[in-house]
């Protein structure tokens, strides 16, 4: 026999029915809330990887560093032993491997053969790819092959280059 706090089955068929209807109620009313958070929360997601995506540079490949001049010629014009030369202007030009010029390109140019005080120059190459060191003086005591090494880094680059600019007495 059923207890009296009992519900008749009626009844509870009434309660569930009322418990869904107030549940489908919630979930349609706050549905559309949820979706617009969720969906605001993607957006900002998305925006922020994006943006981190196309931050990222591919690597440049140095094709070519052109020098003028490719030689330096010193000379022992008062037979002292002591050859040197005075240019005007050294030039470097840098390309990448589609021949498009590299801007902000790191020159480090040193050598004994150097005159100035640290044996060293140093330079960054213009949005054309060009860099100039004007009124180089370079000196080479005895009659001997020298050579001033050039490196080329900077960012975005994907590794340093090196080359050698060759002093030989005349």
């Amino acid at each position: 026999m059923p207890q009296a706090d009992s519900l008749s089955m009626s009844e509870s068929n009434r309660i569930s029915r009322i418990k869904i209807r107030e549940d489908e109620n919630g979930s349609i009313e706050g549905l559309p809330l949820q979706l617009m958070i969720m969906g605001i929360i993607a957006s900002l997601g998305t925006a922020v990887i994006v943006g981190w995506i196309s931050s990222i540079q591919t690597p440049i490949y140095i094709g070519k560093v052109e020098i003028t001049p490719q030689e330096i010629l010193v000379h022992d014009s008062d037979e002292n032993g002591i050859f040197d030369a005075d240019l005007k202007e050294l030039t470097i030009r840098i390309t990448d491997t589609s021949d498009n010029p590299i801007g902000g390109a790191q020159v480090l140019i040193e050598g004994s053969a150097l005159s100035n005080d640290h044996h060293r120059l140093f330079g960054t190459t213009d949005a054309d790819g060009m860099l100039s060191f004007k009124s180089v003086s370079v000196k080479v005591i005895g009659d001997h092959v020298s050579a001033l090494k050039m490196s080329v880094s900077g960012q975005g680059i994907a590794s340093e280059y090196w080359t050698e600019v060759m002093v030989l007495p005349e």
